[in-house]
């Protein structure tokens, strides 16, 4: 298959499984918003109110990092129960082209709901188009990492069963317990260092600079809170986890 068919099959994939279902199931777009506009609710109800920013944005990557769990959710369902998989890696279609149109089709389902929070957090903050596309790019290497990752956990499971405490477990560590909806500062400063071992604080420091926040300097190792090694860090985990999905992945059965 020639680069023009591949990227046909991308589109085509993407469209099937992403844009086409958000069409006839409107209620996708619902359930995806729901969880972090919960979270934002109850820090709107309880925090004081300057952590509001801190939790708009939170809600946008969060709805970024989920890519990753509908990618590992939908791809282990159509190799485990629809077989799909090893039809299209028995075809032509090279295994990027799988994996990216599904990436695609996952991110689709997530454009409202993220388009939605970045309205929201205009009215919360001054965001001006360079803050825009800033929180535009973090979106989009957020998405890379966290489908590279949850196509990567799809391809382990042995049965469906294993699909809904895995992936509850990874995604909400990655996205809950770090600083995504809450400040950094809200954490000890001699182990603020801690929570960079999840590479979704990466994520959510650059995403609250994009937005103009105050992000602290960390008292341990100060290094960690500069913007070349949070870019530096949160490209290269997207680089690790793709080459992983990659080099790492079951592709056929045992």
């Amino acid at each position: 298959m020639t680069w023009r068919t591949q990227f046909n099959a991308i589109f085509l994939i993407a469209y099937f499984y992403g844009f086409l279902a958000l069409r006839r199931s409107p209620i996708l777009f619902v359930a995806i918003f729901l969880t972090p506009l919960s979270f934002l609710f109850f820090l709107y109800v309880i925090a004081p109110h300057s952590v509001l920013p801190f939790g708009v944005v939170g809600g946008v990557v969060f709805t970024a990092l989920f890519t990753g769990n509908g990618m590992m959710n939908d791809c282990a369902y159509l190799r485990l129960e629809r077989q799909i998989q090893q039809v299209f890696i028995t075809s032509p279609l090279r295994p990027f082209a799988w994996v990216l149109g599904m990436a695609v089709s996952e991110l689709a389902w997530t454009i409202p709901a993220l388009a939605l929070f970045i309205v929201v957090l205009s009215f919360v903050v001054s965001l001006s188009w360079l803050a825009v596309l800033g929180l535009i790019g973090v979106i989009l290497l957020t998405w890379l990492m966290a489908s590279s990752l949850g196509f990567l956990l799809s391809t382990f499971f042995r049965t469906l069963r294993e699909i809904w405490p895995i992936g509850t477990v990874v995604f909400t560590t990655l996205s809950v317990l770090p600083p995504i909806f809450y400040p950094i500062t809200a954490i000890p400063a001699d182990f603020r260092w801690v929570a960079f071992v999840s590479p979704s604080t990466f994520t959510s420091q650059l995403a609250d600079r994009a937005a103009g926040l105050s992000v602290p300097t960390i008292a341990v190792v100060p290094a960690l809170s500069s913007i070349p090694l949070e870019i530096l860090g949160m490209a290269g985990l997207t680089f690790l986890f793709a080459l992983m999905a990659m080099r790492l992945a079951r592709w056929r059965e045992p």
